[in-house]
């Protein structure tokens, strides 16, 4: 059977399940820096399966650093990431390639607030290029608005209602 098209994929339905981050995920993560995920990155992504590993045992390792694998249907689809400076986090969000443009990002994000607010976090942003529609738009329908752009960077935001 051929995998669904974007114009075939289904939407979300229900919210996938965050659920944290172990060093089992290494290889699901890693395969979410596709060209795509690369070209919409800070970083770039990881250069190499090693510099991954790395990345991932002091992301997993700091106390500041929240790691979260979506998963849908019991099979992972995305990561999320909460990097915590005070009352504020900044947010990190990838879809695996084969699911994205079905509002999986959205999803993703609405169950952030849910893992934020334990935490104490009071407002979440995130930077995003400003040719990158496709998150402007997934943190727009979760409820972030535009606080800056600059230097072709959007900064988008929200507060986290208790």
């Amino acid at each position: 059977m051929d995998a669904p098209t974007p114009l075939t994929m289904p939407t979300v339905t229900l919210p996938p399940v965050l659920r944290p981050a172990v060093q089992a995920d290494a290889e699901f993560l890693y395969g979410l820096w596709d060209a795509e995920a690369r070209r919409q990155s800070f970083t770039g992504g990881p250069p190499t399966m090693t510099s991954h590993l790395a990345w991932l045992k002091a992301v997993l390792a700091d106390p500041q650093a929240h790691l979260f694998v979506a998963m849908e249907g019991g099979r992972p689809v995305g990561s999320a990431r909460l990097d915590v400076e005070g009352r504020e986090a900044t947010v990190s969000v990838m879809v695996a390639d084969r699911e994205r443009r079905r509002g999986l990002g959205t999803a993703i994000l609405g169950g952030l607030d849910a893992e934020a607010r334990p935490l104490g976090i009071g407002s979440l942003r995130a930077e995003i290029f400003e040719t990158n529609t496709g998150s402007r738009t997934a943190f727009a329908n979760a409820g972030y608005r535009i606080a800056d752009i600059a230097d072709g960077v959007v900064t988008m935001g929200k507060e986290i209602t208790k």
